[in-house]
C-alpha cells in the first residue's frame, strides 16, 4: 500500500473521535478529528510544486478543494513517491515521517502550552493550544485551535521541532488525564498521569 494512503487510512480511523485532555490547571480540552484536517496536519499544503496543491492553496480556485485532494489519495493519483520527490518536501519531512496513529493519540502529551502566542517566534500558527512531549532530541507538538465562527476546537498542526524554540517563554501546564472516546461516545483509550 502506498505510504501516503497508509497515513491517510491510519488517521481516518480517528474521523469522528472526541479527544479529551485534563490540565492542571482545571481547564478541560477537547477537540474533534476530521477528516478535512488531514491534508494540513500531514503539512501536504506546503508543497506548492505539486500542481493540485498550487491549486488548493489558490483561494480564488473553487474546484481543488481538500476532498478533491483526498480523493487524488484514495485513487492512487497523489502518492507518497510524488510527495519525497518534492523540492518542498525537505520543509516537512519530520512531520510526514512522525505522522501516525499512534502519535496523534499518544498517551504521552503530558505538558501543554495554553494561550499560545505565536508572535513570540514569528509563527502563523493559530493554535490556542499545543500539547508537546519530549522525543529523540526534540519535542512532538499537537497544536490545538479555536474556530472563530463555530467555537469548535480542531487540530491545526502536528510537527516535530528539535528545539524548544515553540516552548520558551510560554505557559506550560500539566496534562492530569487523556480520553479518547468514539464516534459514538464510547471510551476507547483512557490514562491518568
Amino acid at each position: 500500500m502506498d505510504g501516503l494512503l497508509q497515513k491517510y487510512n491510519e488517521y481516518i480511523r480517528l474521523k469522528n473521535c472526541r479527544a479529551e485532555y485534563r490540565l492542571s490547571n482545571g481547564e478541560i480540552l477537547d477537540f474533534t478529528y476530521k477528516e478535512e484536517n488531514f491534508i494540513h496536519l500531514i503539512g501536504l499544503h506546503k508543497l506548492i510544486d505539486i500542481q493540485m496543491i498550487q491549486l488548493l492553496n489558490d483561494k480564488s480556485n473553487k474546484i481543488v478543494k481538500t476532498g478533491y485532494i483526498i480523493s487524488r489519495i484514495k485513487k492512487g493519483r497523489l502518492t507518497d513517491e510524488m510527495v519525497k520527490k518534492s523540492s518542498f518536501y525537505k520543509e516537512i519531512s519530520d512531520r510526514y515521517d512522525k505522522f501516525s496513529y499512534d502519535n496523534l493519540t499518544k498517551l504521552t502529551y503530558t505538558d501543554a502550552i495554553i494561550n499560545f502566542n505565536s508572535k513570540r517566534i514569528n509563527s502563523k500558527i493559530k493554535s490556542d493550544y499545543l500539547l508537546f512531549e519530549e522525543e529523540d532530541e526534540g519535542y512532538n507538538h499537537l497544536g490545538i485551535a479555536t474556530d472563530t465562527l463555530t467555537k469548535n476546537r480542531y487540530i491545526e498542526t502536528f510537527f516535530y521541532q528539535n528545539t524548544d524554540m515553540y516552548i520558551k517563554g510560554q505557559t506550560v501546564v500539566k496534562v492530569n488525564s487523556f480520553t479518547l472516546y468514539s464516534s459514538d461516545g464510547k471510551i476507547i483509550v483512557t490514562d491518568n498521569f
